[in-house]
């Protein structure tokens, strides 16, 4: 997407997120989704054979996240832990969050092996790797090498990542069930006073905006980037689902029994809300580089940006009920830079947001067993999983209690991804957590209950399988990259430019797209009645 440091990317993407920024994704059925049990410090290696018959192999591991320093220190201390477990030294192979998607296509393309990647709704698309045969069926090899990891896991999160029956990934058990709302400074709501809780629709940011523009001539009023576009990772705020990734045409009203297949870009709710930026783009709301931006980290970490779209799970009002003061989910890209979250769309688990961050193991991997021990290590065993995610202890962090660490700034190793890696209920709490969630582990206990509580989606387990119009959705996706972020940032006015990019989808194939959206999930619903 990205959120705190246990859900930014979500959302990142932000961040959703790029990340999400940032932007960032249980059960719902009592019988067959047990509620996971935070891992403990010991570790679990049940799974794993006995290093003596195993031979010695490499696996190389692609992920995305920001360049890091340290990182060659991280793997050394890494191997020296999964090396005595599972004879296996791994290759860290780290993509910048902008580069990860057209370099795993190449890399795909080029038939180059390679054994683990992270892939997701949202980047390294998870469903189309799947149709390209990019990844391995994995139901064998967890059965035999993770047992752990899938009795650990709700069976939901697995149903999002299965394709015509088969599991094709393992679900990184994190805050997959997630509202949304915006994140704003502190100081500046303060100075202001304004009434942040009152938010209940994007709308509703416009005085706001308008008075930081007057009074902070330094920061930007809304931070923007690709990879946390709103209408694109937050399809809820639009009282919309997205069908597969959330670009491609074809999604349903969530209050839509009948479940009718429409085109997200020709509702009134997408007309609304483009007409919106064009409005914020116009009076200097948003950046005016923002339609070619792949992310806005830079502006994040210098604390420019005042607020934003987020991905969010538990809200600053939810964490000061439950006797918790958290900092906010800006403090995740700088520690000076507190942040109240809002949620005003309620959590729902759907497809996408259950399948919104997997390990997969490629179809070209020459060893698919160890890697499969190796991701079962990342879910099991605390150490590995710290390690990966904050680094070591000493240099990179420097514990303050138990279960809680404050990273070492400039250190040259700050992942701040655990969502990204394995079962997240192992992390560490950081200075970016709120204060007391390490007690009793009440941090963790509140996503796993929302989890576990959320609503679920009519669609729930849905998987649109695109090959039937492989053409079509190639040709709509070069319409989609080369008009639409200029019309959702409202660079340019939509007023004429909107007709022209649905013409432009109309031309490519999108009626062909919905109509067999429409048909496989009529197939889907009767099959699952």
């Amino acid at each position: 997407m990205v959120n705190k440091t246990k859900t930014w990317a979500s959302k990142l993407v932000l961040l959703c997120f790029a990340f999400t920024i940032m932007l960032a994704g249980c059960g719902k059925d009592s019988t067959t989704t047990p509620e996971p049990t935070p891992t403990k410090n010991e570790d679990k290696t049940t799974d794993q054979p006995k290093e003596s018959a195993l031979t010695p192999v490499e696996l190389t591991y692609y992920f995305p996240n920001t360049p890091q320093k340290d990182l060659q220190s991280v793997e050394d201390e890494l191997n020296k832990l999964v090396q005595p477990k599972i004879n296996a030294t791994i290759k860290l192979k780290l993509i910048d969050w902008g580069s990860y998607d057209e370099k795993m296509n190449v890399i795909m393309s080029s038939g180059e092996p390679y054994d683990i990647a992270f892939t997701s709704t949202w980047t390294n698309n998870f469903y189309q790797g799947v149709a390209k045969g990019a990844f391995a069926p994995l139901d064998e090899l967890i059965e035999k090498y993770a047992s752990d990891t899938k009795s650990s896991v709700p069976e939901t999160f697995w149903k999002g990542v299965k394709v015509k029956g088969a599991t094709y990934g393992v679900p990184n058990f994190q805050q997959s069930t997630a509202g949304y709302g915006y994140l704003i400074q502190k100081s500046v709501a303060d100075k202001y006073k304004f009434d942040w809780k009152s938010v209940t629709k994007l709308s509703d940011l416009t005085p706001m905006l308008e008075t930081i523009k007057k009074g902070e001539p330094t920061l930007i009023p809304w931070g923007y980037s690709k990879a946390i576009d709103p209408f694109l990772i937050a399809t809820p705020m639009f009282n919309l689902e997205a069908l597969g990734d959330s670009k491609t045409p074809g999604s349903i009203y969530l209050n839509d029994t009948d479940m009718k297949v429409v085109n997200q870009y020709a509702t009134p709710e997408f007309k609304e809300y483009v007409t919106m930026m064009r409005d914020w783009y116009m009076k200097g709301y948003v950046r005016k580089e923002a339609p070619t931006l792949k992310d806005n980290m830079a502006d994040l970490k210098s604390g420019k940006v005042a607020a934003q779209i987020g991905q969010i799970d538990i809200d600053t009002t939810a964490f000061e009920q439950a006797g918790m003061s958290a900092p906010g989910r800006f403090t995740n890209s700088n520690k000076d830079v507190q942040s109240y979250d809002h949620m005003f769309i309620k959590p729902l688990l759907t497809t996408d947001k259950a399948a919104a961050s997997i390990t997969a193991i490629s179809a070209s991997s020459p060893n698919k067993e160890r890697a499969m021990m190796f991701i079962n290590l990342l879910n099991t065993d605390k150490q590995i999983y710290n390690l990966i995610n904050w680094g070591v202890e000493g240099k990179h962090y420097k514990k303050v209690a138990d279960n809680r660490i404050e990273t070492i700034p400039d250190s040259g190793f700050k992942i701040s991804s655990p969502w990204e890696f394995g079962n997240m209920s192992q992390t560490y709490y950081t200075e970016a957590d709120a204060q007391g969630a390490e007690v009793d582990d009440k941090g963790n206990k509140l996503w796993i209950d929302l989890n576990k509580n959320a609503a679920a989606s009519n669609a729930l387990g849905f998987v649109f399988d695109f090959t039937p119009v492989k053409s079509e959705k190639a040709n709509v996706d070069a319409a989609i990259d080369e008009l639409y972020y200029a019309i959702a940032t409202g660079s340019i006015d939509p007023e004429k430019n909107l007709p022209e990019f649905l013409n432009r989808l109309k031309d490519a194939g999108a009626d062909k797209i919905i109509a067999e959206k429409q048909k496989q999930l009529d197939e889907w619903r009767a099959a699952n009645k």
